[in-house]
């Protein structure tokens, strides 16, 4: 999957790079069913590892990145508020999802804020809160702050790993 995305991504140079590196982790983020299946942490590792190799800057990997995350958490959190009796509704889902669900919930009721910064870096999670902090009403300029700050550690943690990596790595 990373050798075939890597391809993609390398196919239409530095903005094919940083479209797939932005567009991936705001799908992941804003649209949850779509999420699980768009590796939008590895087109972010991807970037990195492709930033070493000299096909697009680490600045515009890292910041395409941030605005990425930002971006689909904001649309995730949209998407929460405007249909929030969806959301909310009594899940008639596989068991599975209903655990994931019912344990982001609780997480965003305990935690608030940092429920935004862990659930960036936990995979089923980066899918889940934005929506459901939107549909719980999580305040917008405190879900904004978290978004922004987790966006701001996440980016460079996983663009790091990819530039680290970049030897080894397709492309």
């Amino acid at each position: 999957m990373t050798g075939w995305l890597a391809e993609h991504m390398t196919a239409h140079g530095g903005s094919g790079i940083l479209a797939a590196v932005l567009l991936l982790p705001a799908l992941e983020a804003a649209l949850p069913m779509v999420g699980v299946l768009l590796p939008g942490q590895t087109a972010v590792v991807l970037g990195g590892a492709l930033a070493w190799r000299g096909h697009v800057t680490v600045e515009a990997a890292l910041l395409t990145a941030v605005v990425g995350a930002v971006l689909g958490n904001l649309v995730g959190y949209a998407v929460g508020r405007r249909w929030q009796a969806w959301v909310l509704a009594p899940q008639r889902g596989p068991a599975l999802r209903r655990r994931y669900t019912e344990r982001a919930l609780g997480l965003i009721e305990r935690h608030g804020g940092c429920a935004v910064f862990v659930g960036r870096f936990v995979a089923v999670l980066r899918t889940l809160v934005p929506t459901l902090c939107g549909a719980t009403r999580m305040p917008l300029r405190r879900y904004l702050l978290w978004s922004v700050v987790s966006g701001a550690v996440w980016a460079p943690a996983f663009v790091l790993i990819g530039y680290l990596l970049g030897p080894a790595g397709p492309g």
